[in-house]
Order: C-alpha cells, then structure tokens, then sequence
C-alpha cells in the first residue's frame, strides 16, 4: 500500500485524492487541513434560502477538466449557466454606468467601432489606440501587462477598462503582472503580426467545447452554489481520510526515501507528499528546502480579499439591473473593485425573490483586512449608496474575509517556477500544486490535479489502472 499524504483540503488537494484513487490501486491517502471545513475559500452561504458566494462563483466551461469532473461526481444535472437574457457589464465612471464596448478581451479590443464610440475613451484616449498600428514590435522578455498595453494603446483603456476588467480576475496590479504568466498570446500576437489588434483578430479561436453546446453558457455554476462541488468530491473519496483541523506543521524526508508529517495531532510517516498549500505556507512547512527555493516560495506575493454579499426587496434597488454588474476603476476613488448583480446573473432555482449583490474589495497595493466587519459594512453602504443610489438596510448581509486569498504572478514569475522545479528534483516524491504556480481558476485547480496524478504513477513506480477500471469507457 502507497501511503500518501495530501496537504490542504481546497479544491487542488480533493482533486489530487480523487483523481490518486481513480488511478492507481493500492493508494492509500490522509487528507490534512487546518480548517473544519473543505473547499478552502470556496464558500456559499445558503443559510437564508438564498445562494451567495463568499469566494469563486463560477467557472469556464471551455476548460473542460472541471465539467468533466462534475458530471464523474454526478454533478452534471446541478450545473447551470448564467441568465441568457443578460450579457454584458458596466464600469462605473464619472459617475455614470458605461456598458464596457463590445469585443474587448483581455483588455484589448478586437472590433474597432465599439470601442470608438464610446463615452469612456476621449477623443485623445481613442487617438492613442492608433499606436498599435504604427509602432514596432517590443521585446520578447517578460514585462508587466500593463507596461504593455499602455505601450500599445495608451492610458486610457488599460486605467478604465483593461485594469479593471483583469483586476476581477487576479486582483493585482497590472502594472506588476507578468505577461507572459498571464496572457502569452497578447506578446505572441504582438511577434506575430506586430499590431496585437491585428494578431488578435487572425488568432485561430480554441477548438469549440462540447460543454459550451451542452450548458449553453460560457460560465457554469451549481443549482446551490460552488461549495457542492468540493463537497461532492470528498463524499466520493473511498480510500482518503479527512483530517480536518488538523494543520500541517512541518514536514521533514527520511533516509532512504519517504517523509514523516507532522500534523497538530501527531506524526505520520508517507511515501509522497502533495502540498497544496499557498506558497508561503508550503516554505514554513517544507524547513529541508534550499534557501534558494525557500525564498522563491517566500517571495510571491498574496492579496487581501473581503465580499460582502447582501439581499435587498427589489423595491430597495432604485436602478435597472440589466447586465451581470459593474466594475470600478481605481481612478474613482472608490475603494470597491466590482458588484456583481447575482440575481441578474444567475436564475438559481427555489430561492426567496430577493435582489441578491455581491461587492468585492482588495487590491494588491491595500490591506482592505485591516478593516473590522463593521468597517468594512460601513465602507460598502456608502459606496453602494453613491454608486447604486441604495439606501436602504439590506434584509441579509454577510462578510466574507479572504486573507492572502490570490496569489501574485509578478514579472519573471515564470523563471522563478521553472528554477524552483529544478531545486524540487531531488526529492522525486514531493510534489507542490497551488494557484501560485499559474492560472487561478477552478478548472485550473482541478487540471493541475489531473496533471499531478498521471507523473505521480512514474515517479512512484505505479502502475495506472486499465482505462475500463478508471472508468474512462
């Protein structure tokens, strides 16, 4: 029997069980966390017959791993996409909801006249979008995203549109982002063609997903919320142990191959670990790393995140609530990054007709935690009253704290993950996985697992199962 030991019971760690035991025979697995709970930050309350998500609150469905995951666990009938009958999203500027121009991706825009006729550009801000047509191409090194488009198109777009619109994807700075950890094709496109708005447009678009025809929506969710899937995903465990509030302290390799773990409740002894947890987590509990590697780990930065989620009687909200919800510049001196109107959003089935709205705050450069509860609820009414004109008490509100919720890719992020995989070859048994690797979504999480799970066999000297056995035909 294979002892292994799986730090961190999110969604990367649950996944990584799962798909150890569809695999491999003889696989026996501890699963640690710290909290009472799995999931990690994926948290929905329903506390009120309503669903209100205090982390993620939806995934792609053009990545498939996560879909097809769902339906193993027998989620498939519980997914659902979001309204049909509303597209789209406001920034908030100059104090005015502007809908954001058809055709902008990643910041960049892909059709001309949208963004053109736009009241959020000014006429010198839609002068500056020329340049991508004029100047030559730049370096082939990393370099921030935003140094990036404003080189391209200029202040304007990536201040009212680009930062904003990526800022709800990662939190960060966007003029700190790596690009090439974040978005390699713009760079590609800018090699390729050297306007990225040309490169863009003759970018071959990915293989259609049979998901995307099956749930008629880009965006998937479940009919209760995300935290069935993480819950789903222990429940069909068979051969995994939950020890919840139970953290990991240290871990430590013994001669001659294995390690011993130990645990708030006491030591164990493994043939393979499996971190999960955030990086600077895993440098504190992996002490026999090099420094080199230790400081690697240590040096990725995290962001603060708060969601306060509140339901009011439709009646309450003074305006059309007619898209997803809004996005706000750092420019307005707000400090709210975005709202997302969940009940325009979603059609969750059997829930109280109350107008549920989720609003987000944290950005890289603030410490939006140092705030109490109570603060934060006084800073959101305030501006929910400035932006939505709302001002009256919601019914239901909850707080959401995400301490070091996201991690930052910051320039060179690449580089130093390539160089910490190389320190991490001498121990063979030991894998790391963890959103700071790359790529923040759930279906990320989930595929990085799958990945995992196949070297685990050749590395541990296992043999996979047939497919018939895995289930796979």
């Amino acid at each position: 029997m294979t002892q292994v030991a799986v730090v961190g019971a999110g969604l990367t760690g649950l996944a990584a069980a799962y798909y150890l035991e569809q695999t491999y025979d003889g696989v026996e697995i501890d699963l640690y966390d710290s909290q009472p709970h799995v999931g990690g930050w994926i948290r929905t309350d329903t506390s009120r017959n309503l669903v209100i998500e205090g982390g993620p609150d939806s995934f792609l469905a053009t990545k498939p791993d996560l879909v097809a995951l769902c339906e193993a666990l027998g989620l498939g009938n519980r997914l659902i996409g979001t309204n049909s009958q509303v597209r789209g999203a406001y920034i908030y500027w100059n104090h005015r909801f502007m809908p954001i121009p058809e055709g902008i991706q990643t910041g960049v825009p892909t059709k001309a006249k949208p963004v053109l006729a736009s009241p959020l550009l000014s006429l010198t801000g839609k002068f500056a979008l020329a340049k991508d047509f004029v100047l030559p191409r730049g370096t082939t090194g990393d370099q921030s995203l935003g140094h990036f488009l404003r080189r391209r198109f200029g202040n304007q777009i990536v201040d009212r549109l680009a930062a904003p619109m990526l800022s709800g994807i990662f939190a960060g700075d966007i003029d700190q982002m790596s690009l090439k950890a974040t978005f390699p094709h713009l760079l590609e496109a800018e090699q390729q063609a050297r306007s990225v708005y040309v490169g863009s447009k003759r970018r071959k678009p990915a293989p259609p997903s049979p998901y995307l025809k099956r749930y008629h929506s880009v965006f998937l969710t479940t009919d209760q919320g995300l935290q069935q899937i993480p819950e789903a995903i222990a429940q069909n465990l068979k051969h995994s142990h939950l020890l919840l509030n139970n953290g990991v302290e240290k871990v430590e390799p013994i001669a001659g191959g294995g390690f011993t773990v130990y645990g708030m409740q006491g030591a164990k002894r493994y043939d393979a670990v499996i971190m999960t947890t955030p990086a600077f987590v895993s440098a504190r509990a992996l002490p026999f790393l090099p420094d080199a590697a230790t400081n690697i780990l240590q040096s990725i930065p995290y962001a603060d995140l708060a969601v306060i989620g509140a339901a009011y009687h439709s009646e309450d909200v003074p305006m059309k609530t007619d898209k997803t919800g809004f996005l706000v510049p750092h420019q307005t001196g707000l400090r709210m990054t975005a709202v997302t109107w969940v009940s325009s959003k979603w059609r969750y089935p059997h829930v109280d007709p109350l107008f549920v709205l989720r609003a987000f705050y944290g950005r890289a450069t603030e410490n939006i935690l140092t705030l109490s509860d109570d603060e934060l609820l006084n800073l959101y009414y305030d501006e929910i009253k400035k932006t939505m004109g709302i001002s009256h008490a919601a019914e239901y509100q909850r707080v959401f704290r995400i301490p070091k919720g996201m991690p930052q890719y910051i320039v060179g992020h690449l580089d130093r993950m390539q160089q910490l995989h190389q320190y991490l070859q001498t121990w063979p048994q030991l894998f790391l996985l963890g959103a700071f690797e790359g790529g923040v979504g759930m279906p990320d999480r989930v595929h990085q697992a799958l990945v995992m799970a196949q070297a685990f066999g050749p590395r541990m000297g296992l043999e996979p199962k047939s497919a018939a056995e895995q289930g796979l035909q």
